[in-house]
């Protein structure tokens, strides 16, 4: 008996022990894919809103949606799937939203580019795949399209309207967008393969959450940085090289005369060009623009003792707008976010009329002419390069109210460290024809020279150093 109560205690105290190989631990689950291959239609899809055509039945689905707002990383409170898919001059997509109760998705009917309070399918697409530049294309259940530029790997330029087209449809398993956008909108090189910069973002919006694909996180900074990839887009058509566009306008109009009613008669002559003068630089011209459906600024009253600032519109300088960007400080112009380059000033009301109080003058002066040139060299340097010229107006006893003038712009911008980084600067200039009526009021010519840098990665943005101005009488 006693020789078996030591023997129990080492029993005992052995069974206490740590155990040397503690219970292995199951791995982490591996992070969800961000990169998916783009399936070649043979024959394109009819835009429908349907997924039977023989494409999608091929086509790989992407179905890792997870949630980013209101939070990050969680599970979507409805499934997701979408599939890419392409041809020699079209981008293809196909999105099913899938909703148990589709008699409760919300959808309101509107506007193009006008923002509605209800479900959405957004595609973003980088097809230069520098991480800083894309585009994003947006629909609700209705059909109402959402397009816009985005630059500076965030920044967002909705007066940018493309030609593509969507077809979305409800129906038992809920609700779908298809997508076709011609290659013609997007920029691209001339590679034979391409791979483009992707996200499919959905927004449930009866329970205000948003699920993309990859994740996006708000805790990271950048937008276009943090799109997936899309590959295997192969011998895609060569964007066309020249494009002209002329135009002709006849005006007739009705005039009493002293001897009775009259008529005058008026023509104008002008048109657009766009060369691509190499892959990755566009030209484009504007000769006597004619930009008579443009649509009307709002109206506004202006009490104070400043500009107002309305958006642009005009496609001339709509186009490749978000290059010319170049923020300020607000406490030196304002905080509307106008940027050191405001395009409306080329084009605009006379500014003598008022100091001549003449009443007859045009409410804007003519652009004769403009050129553009905009594009991305293959080693990270982005162009952009403009210049206007508008006409000689006069009032009443020739007095002068706009001389002839010329803008320019030059903004140039280097990315470095993979595009995390990018330094640049900007130089804008104007010089006026000036007279004797103009001089004492006017500037002969203005300069002025910004430079600066942004790292995105480490979500910095370095600040302004060295900005300049010069004006001469």
């Amino acid at each position: 008996m006693l020789l078996g109560l030591p023997l129990l205690a080492a029993v005992t105290l052995a069974s206490q022990a740590p155990n040397p190989r503690p219970p292995r631990q199951p791995p982490d689950p591996p992070p969800p894919p961000t990169k998916v291959t783009a399936t070649r239609a043979v024959q394109p899809p009819v835009i429908d809103g349907r997924d039977d055509d023989a494409v999608w039945r091929e086509a790989t689905p992407i179905t890792d949606f997870q949630e980013w707002r209101p939070s990050e990383g969680g599970p979507p409170k409805l499934p997701t799937e979408a599939k890419i898919a392409y041809d020699a001059a079209n981008l293809y997509a196909f999105v099913r939203a899938f909703d148990p109760h589709p008699d409760s998705i919300i959808t309101v009917l509107a506007r193009r580019d006008y923002f509605t309070p209800s479900d959405m399918i957004w595609l973003f697409l980088d097809s230069y795949h520098d991480r800083r530049t894309g585009y994003e294309f947006g629909v609700n259940p209705s059909g109402v399209k959402l397009d816009a530029q985005v630059y500076n790997d965030g920044n967002e330029d909705f007066a940018w309207d493309a030609v593509w087209d969507v077809a979305t449809r409800v129906d038992s398993l809920g609700w779908t967008a298809e997508f076709r956008i011609p290659l013609s909108q997007l920029r691209y090189g001339r590679e034979r393969s391409h791979t483009f910069g992707l996200t499919v973002d959905r927004d449930l919006y009866r329970y205000a959450q948003r699920v993309s694909w990859p994740l996006f996180r708000q805790s990271k900074a950048g937008f276009v940085s943090q799109f997936g990839e899309v590959s295997g887009f192969d011998d895609l058509e060569a964007p066309r090289r020249l494009e002209v566009a002329p135009y002709v306008v006849t005006k007739n109009v009705s005039e009493f005369t002293p001897t009775g009613i009259g008529r005058t008669q008026d023509a104008t002559l002008g048109g657009d060009v766009k060369y691509r003068v190499a892959s990755n630089l566009t030209l484009d011209a504007t000769l006597n623009p004619d930009f008579g459906q443009v649509e009307a600024d709002p109206a506004v009253l202006n009490l104070t003792a400043f500009e107002t600032f309305f958006n642009e519109q005009r496609p001339f300088f709509v186009a490749g707008r978000g290059l010319f960007q170049f923020d300020v400080n607000c406490n030196n112009v304002n905080c509307n976010g106008e940027g050191l380059v405001y395009s409306r000033r080329i084009g605009r009301a006379p500014e003598l009329a008022g100091t001549y109080s003449d009443t007859t003058s045009p409410a804007f002066t003519r652009v004769l002419g403009a050129g553009k040139l905009t594009g991305r060299l293959p080693g990270g340097l982005t162009i952009g390069a403009l210049e206007a010229v508008t006409e000689h107006v006069t009032g009443v006893g020739g007095a002068t109210l706009e001389p002839t003038t010329n803008y320019g712009v030059l903004r140039l911008r280097q990315d470095v460290r993979g595009g995390e980084t990018s330094v640049g600067g900007i130089v804008t200039a104007v010089k006026r024809d000036n007279d004797s009526w103009s001089s004492p009021y006017l500037r002969r010519s203005a300069y002025g020279r910004t430079r600066g840098c942004r790292t995105t990665g480490l979500a910095l943005r370095c600040p302004v150093m060295l900005r300049s101005c010069r004006s001469v009488r």
